[in-house]
């Protein structure tokens, strides 16, 4: 069971960026499956912090790609991530301090939210500059 699909509208054109974004999704859902069907807490530790790496990875990437382009949006970009990665860390030490299913559902559905509202505010800004340069 899936607590978020991926289709077209969230798609950006670029398509590394699309493939990681998807990939976060598929993060999402296994975090949500782990706790929906009340896997072992292995693994949803797990899982959760496949859907870490993934995101940092992500972030990474594509604050490269807009400094590579001289992209304007860059520092309230780079500030929104890392605003993201402290809610993170505190929802995860939330989460360690006690591993409950609980725990982990807020932090899924916190990052159900931030992730379509990112990619379609925030991300969609970047897509005319990075297409203007040819990025696809």
């Amino acid at each position: 069971m899936a607590i978020l699909q991926w289709d077209e509208w969230y798609e950006t054109g670029i398509l590394s960026i699309d493939h990681q974004h998807e990939g976060m999704f598929d993060a999402l859902n296994r975090v949500y499956e782990a706790i929906s069907t009340g896997e072992a807490e292995a693994r949803l530790g797990h899982a959760l912090d496949s859907l870490i790496d993934r995101t940092t990875m992500h972030f990474k990437e594509e604050e490269a790609r807009m400094a590579a382009i001289a992209f304007p949006g860059l520092p309230d970009h780079q500030a929104e991530h890392t605003k993201l990665l402290q809610q993170v860390a505190e929802y995860m030490a939330a989460y360690q301090a006690e591993p409950t299913a609980d725990h982990a559902t807020e932090l899924a559905l916190f990052l159900v939210e931030w992730i379509v509202r990112h990619i379609n505010q925030m991300d969609k800004k970047y897509v005319a500059a990075m297409q203007a340069r040819g990025v696809t």
